[in-house]
């Protein structure tokens, strides 16, 4: 099958062959790669954030913004939906000598008892997408960097927020999520869903790459009813409650 023919040899096209499209004229230790773009408009306009370059595509013109607070400077990013995209520019941030990479986005839960906004570290993933392969051997799951793991939990402990590992289902067709295949993720022990985190964990394992990935819950995909809760009056948080928690994250880094 073709998703078995992983094989960890160097590729026609490198990360390193980054052409005339993409320009980063300043480099920081950390990058915080976030999904949701109302975070990144709302860091824009803070006083003080500047850009410091840019990834272009036939999509259109991604800018990146330095960001600094008590000492800890940080580039902040719109990141691309979906596993293939997401890794694409991943690996050409990290050929720009970025090292540390806070990723966060929103979730789909499988499990009603994991409330709205609540901080889940991805600890493993079932890899329902296509973009590991090519980084991993083929598997049901794939499992999250231990250390880098403890090194996200201890930054959220002593900063004093709240937080659960849990497995993710990662799938490339949000409308595909089925009744029955709900069932077996949940079976498979898989409590929330997403589009990229195996892929990314593939990724950084392939490249050894340092990612420190966080999702905050939002909707409830209910196989039991088969409907789709969007729970949008439990989703009171603030977005840039989850920029704070990226920004402890990162000051855990930061000291090392």
């Amino acid at each position: 099958m073709l998703l078995t023919e992983f094989n960890p040899i160097p590729a026609v096209i490198e990360p390193d062959n980054l052409g005339l499209s993409h320009r980063v004229d300043e480099v920081c230790s950390t990058l915080i790669y976030s999904f949701n773009g109302e975070i990144v408009e709302r860091v824009r306009q803070m006083a003080g954030v500047r850009q410091i370059g840019y990834m272009n595509s036939i999509n259109g013109h991604n800018p990146i913004y330095l960001y600094e607070h008590d000492g800890v400077q940080v580039a902040v990013m719109l990141a691309v939906v979906g596993a293939p995209m997401a890794v694409g520019q991943l690996e050409e941030l990290k050929a720009f000598g970025f090292e540390h990479f806070i990723v966060l986005g929103s979730c789909g839960v499988l499990d009603k008892s994991l409330k709205a906004d609540r901080i889940i570290l991805p600890a493993s993933a079932l890899r329902d997408e296509g973009t590991s392969y090519h980084y991993a051997p083929a598997s049901d799951e794939i499992a999250y960097d231990p250390a880098l793991l403890l090194t996200m939990e201890k930054a959220l402990d002593a900063a004093g927020i709240p937080h659960v590992r849990a497995k993710s289902w990662t799938t490339d067709a949000f409308y595909r999520e089925t009744a029955d295949k709900v069932e077996r993720r949940l079976a498979a022990g898989a409590t929330v869903v997403d589009m990229e985190a195996s892929a990314i964990m593939a990724w950084a394992q392939y490249r050894q790459a340092k990612v420190y990935q966080f999702f905050y819950t939002a909707d409830y995909v209910d196989h039991t009813s088969n409907q789709w809760d969007k729970r949008a009056g439990e989703r009171t948080a603030d977005v840039m409650t989850f920029f704070d928690v990226a920004m402890a994250m990162a000051r855990g880094i930061d000291k090392g």
